[in-house]
């Protein structure tokens, strides 16, 4: 069975191009979010690159899961996909043990996925054939650069070309005499440079030297790559947590098990419109000690919204006005945009910092997401690499307005939050790409009592 097949099915036909959210009563339920879009990505990944059979509970149903499922299946895994009677999945993987197939026609689709597209990158050094990568998003996607990660990939040996300095799609990579080594690399624009090395790197004969050479951006999701890395049985020597790593070469991935956790920045969706609406909800299989969940915790509760927690599952109550925080964003990059839309509520100014690298996601995060929310009726203040946002007084936000959500599934979830309270009916566009990780957003919310069209 294909899970590329159901979930364009979904994407297409189900999912609304345009949503109309009103003032809402106070949210009250229990929701599960989705699984983990980010160790999804990986588990496949490394699942893909072992010999054998691996096998994956539960993972994330989503637009970048699929781009990854896909190509998997072009570069010579086998996929066999198990639904469960209560909607989850269950994957098995035969991996490739880093032997890969030329996809048909030389080329992958990476749709708007960011993240796939750099951890592929990566992988496809070890092609002996030219793989084009492309995609159909060019005001998106197509404009984010990758020119560190080909860069420190051409020294290794690899043959690339893309189409400016930067590193944008379309490009093409062909591995030849790829070879370990050191490299020194930046990770002040991401730290998925460094993912896609690190699971490179136990494959080459060499092994490799990664020296971060600055500020690494979004330093939780590397500690996520190292943790999955390390459960598929590769070494990683950590020489300065975020400075210098080490890893041996001539290592083979080993087929396991995993099980895939909730997913922490989809619950920041969630947890921004209880702080905005009110009220009390319950989130279940968050697993405790997620370096990146834990600080999305510490934010709301720095908000005034209350979360207890009992085993996986926290309760959340939002019942008094909101404070106004300041918080450094690089510690929950991809939830700035939900908690900016729930600062718009706070009875004090807001102040998020360190989150240039928000420019370079599906939208300007930091313009694009002040542009939209002022529309509304909000004060927010964007600059180079920070955004600051102030009480929107007496009167509170107007709405009445239709706002652009710019392909953008963060702005998406920040826009239908700040919904919930406005004065007036706000209407989002290009919803559709919700799909990219939490295609059930809607329905949830319509479930904890929201009132959402969709259209």
């Amino acid at each position: 069975m294909s899970l590329c097949l159901d979930r364009l099915e979904i994407s297409l036909k189900t999912l609304p191009e345009i949503v109309r959210i009103h003032s809402s009563a106070p949210l009250s339920g229990t929701i599960v979010p989705p699984s983990s879009k980010y160790h999804t990505l990986r588990y496949i990944l490394a699942a893909f690159l072992a010999p054998g059979v691996s096998t994956i509970y539960y993972p994330a149903i989503s637009d970048d899961t699929d781009v990854l499922f896909q190509a998997c299946s072009q570069l010579g895994a086998h996929i066999h996909v198990e639904n469960q009677s209560d909607e989850r999945r269950i994957l098995s993987i035969r991996g490739t043990g880093g032997i890969l197939r030329t996809p048909p026609n030389s080329s992958i689709d990476v749709g708007n996925a960011g993240a796939v597209l750099r951890l592929l990158l990566g992988i496809c050094a070890l092609s002996p054939e030219t793989i084009t990568f492309t995609t159909p998003y060019s005001e998106s996607l197509g404009r984010r650069p990758n020119a560190d990660l080909l860069q420190a990939l051409s020294q290794l040996g690899a043959t690339v070309e893309s189409q400016s300095d930067e590193g944008i799609l379309p490009i093409k990579i062909r591995g030849g005499q790829i070879h370990g080594g050191k490299i020194r690399i930046s990770g002040k624009k991401s730290s998925q440079y460094i993912s896609a090395l690190l699971f490179l790197a136990p494959l080459l004969k060499e092994g490799l030297e990664i020296e971060i050479v600055d500020e690494l951006t979004s330093a939780s999701f590397l500690d996520l790559t190292i943790e999955v890395l390390e459960k598929a049985g590769i070494t990683v020597i950590t020489e300065d947590p975020y400075r210098h790593y080490v890893v041996p070469g001539m290592q083979q991935y080993q087929p396991r098990d995993y099980v895939i956790p909730g997913d922490y920045p989809s619950a920041a969706a969630l947890l921004a419109a209880v702080a905005i609406a009110r009220g009390e909800i319950t989130i279940a299989n968050l697993q405790p000690g997620d370096t990146n969940g834990e600080a999305i915790l510490e934010v709301f509760s720095e908000m005034g919204v209350q979360i207890t927690r009992t085993g996986n599952t926290i309760t959340a109550t939002s019942r008094e006005p909101l404070h106004g925080i300041v918080v450094d964003g690089n510690r929950t990059i991809d939830s700035v945009p939900v908690i900016a839309a729930a600062a718009c509520f706070a009875n004090s100014p807001s102040r998020i910092y360190n989150v240039a690298n928000l420019r370079l996601k599906e939208s300007d995060r930091i313009n694009d997401l002040a542009r939209e929310l002022n529309k509304a009726g909000c004060h927010v203040t964007p600059s180079a690499d920070s955004i600051e946002i102030h009480p929107a007084g007496l009167d509170g936000i107007q709405g009445g307005v239709e706002l652009d959500a710019h392909a953008d599934h963060r702005l998406i979830e920040a826009f239908v939050a700040v919904g919930l309270a406005v004065n007036h009916p706000i209407t989002v566009s290009n919803v559709i790409h919700i799909a990219k990780s939490y295609p059930q957003f809607f329905d949830d919310l319509i479930e904890l009592g929201a009132r959402i069209e969709q259209m």
